[in-house]
């Protein structure tokens, strides 16, 4: 009988001794991976844009959410608890832990507790499914294939909706908060065209997987419908990052010298922090930028970058814990008697800058430590200098994409963003590489 963790490379024999009885059938393990990677990719369908109620605080958070998250993750706890949790042990590392126990700690401590405990149970729900649907899945192929269906479902319904209901899929002069330059953009079945770009991208990454680890065909459709979406969504970070993606870790399937890999992964990242957050902070990027951008604010986003910055240093040291500073009565309306788009944003579009609004300076180290240096490392010790198979070449392609893409979107410690769930699972899914053997087949 086949792995019951193939698709991160348990062998068989480590999983079949006493485990008589407790196998879960594939038709359940498709079904349940199925609807959790459409969850994470998108879970709010078709928003309408023009109801005023969403620029209201958003302490409450929304119901459906909840429900739709807590109902997964008791199917997802239910399936690994006959599959054997003992196989997430590899995850235990020290990094990890340490996250995770100042996260919980600054959540104690933030000055919304309540919000930052339900904001924390959602996000841990969604770590635990990003991880389980490597352990659900029984090989790689049948984890492609899977896929390879969550994507078609998302793209189909996308595309349906400009067809069918255009006023929920294509921005309009009519949405709140409407930017001048987004009436006419598509966002299908999501909530933003920036949502909807980024989960292009991912959905691009994916049909390259499905392509090379189960069919050829059905991959490069996934891609070809996956490109037609995010052009037509005008996501310009979206749209500039994935070429930058595909071709930094396609040099790395050439280059397999740890050190070599380490620069070409580490330098984008680098660079694209030192153009974002360098441009408020550093003046002489700040002109340098404006000598070579038209839009030295990258869309506005300068403003709430030194917004950010400016309540970090409020609490540097222990944050404001998760979830409790955007979108909340202190941050809209406890600076002045009128909404701009600051106060009105919900989140800084930095990662970096959230991570430390979300812990202080001691979480954002931790989140190196945990999220950008040790995959790196964990990538040399599961390939060993070999070529990049293709289910190490997904994750290595979704964690890039998430750590390129922190330094303009907040994608770190956000279960309800898909680019950050889908960075989780290749975190994750790289550290148990490099306890396990890779499955082949």
């Amino acid at each position: 009988m086949a792995s019951a963790d193939a698709a991160i490379g348990i062998p068989a024999e480590r999983t079949e001794h006493g485990a008589a009885g407790r196998d879960v059938p594939d038709v359940l393990r498709v079904l349940l991976n199925g609807a959790v990677f459409v969850l994470l990719w998108n879970h709010v369908w078709l928003k309408d844009l023009s109801d005023r109620s969403s620029l209201a605080a958003s302490e409450d958070g929304s119901l459906l959410t909840q429900v739709l998250f807590v109902a997964a993750g008791l199917g997802m706890a239910a399936a690994l608890h006959r599959i054997g949790f003992r196989h997430l042990r590899p995850l235990m590392t020290r990094p990890l832990i340490l996250c995770g126990a100042w996260l919980g700690l600054t959540a104690l401590m933030s000055v919304e507790p309540s919000l930052s405990l339900r904001r924390l149970a959602l996000f841990a729900i969604a770590a635990m499914l990003s991880a389980g649907v490597l352990l659900v899945a029984r090989s790689p192929r049948q984890l492609a294939l899977t896929l390879a269906g969550s994507a078609l479902v998302i793209l189909v319904s996308s595309y349906l909706a400009v067809a069918l209901v255009p006023d929920l899929a294509i921005h309009s002069a009519f949405d709140v908060n409407s930017d001048p330059s987004h009436p006419g953009l598509w966002r299908g079945i999501f909530p933003q065209k920036n949502e909807a770009g980024a989960a292009m991208v991912i959905l691009v990454i994916v049909g390259l997987y499905v392509g090379s680890a189960a069919s050829r065909w059905l991959g490069w459709t996934i891609v070809a419908l996956a490109v037609g979406l995010l052009v037509a969504s005008g996501s310009k970070t979206a749209i500039l990052l994935l070429p930058v993606i595909l071709a930094i870790t396609s040099l790395c399937r050439i280059f397999t010298g740890g050190g070599m890999r380490g620069l070409l992964l580490l330098g984008p990242i680098v660079g694209f922090s030192l153009i974002s957050i360098g441009s408020v902070l550093v003046p002489a990027i700040q002109d340098a930028i404006g000598a070579l951008l038209t839009d030295a604010t990258f869309t506005g986003r300068s403003e709430i970058w030194q917004f950010a910055l400016d309540n970090i240093m409020v609490r540097p040291w222990r944050g404001w814990g998760i979830g409790a500073f955007w979108m909340t009565e202190r941050t809209m309306y406890g600076g002045s008697e009128e909404l701009t788009w600051v106060n009105t944003a919900n989140h800084s579009h930095n990662a970096y800058l959230d991570t430390a609004l979300i812990g202080g300076f001691p979480f954002l180290v931790l989140t190196l430590w945990a999220f950008v240096l040790a995959p790196v490392r964990d990538l040399q010790r599961s390939t060993g200098g070999r070529r990049l198979d293709a289910e190490t070449l997904l994750f290595l392609r979704l964690w890039f994409l998430g750590l390129v893409s922190a330094s303009f979107e907040t994608v770190l410690y956000n279960g309800n963003n898909a680019t950050c769930c889908m960075f989780m699972m290749a975190v994750f899914g790289l550290r148990l590489r490099t306890r396990y053997a890779i499955a082949r087949g």
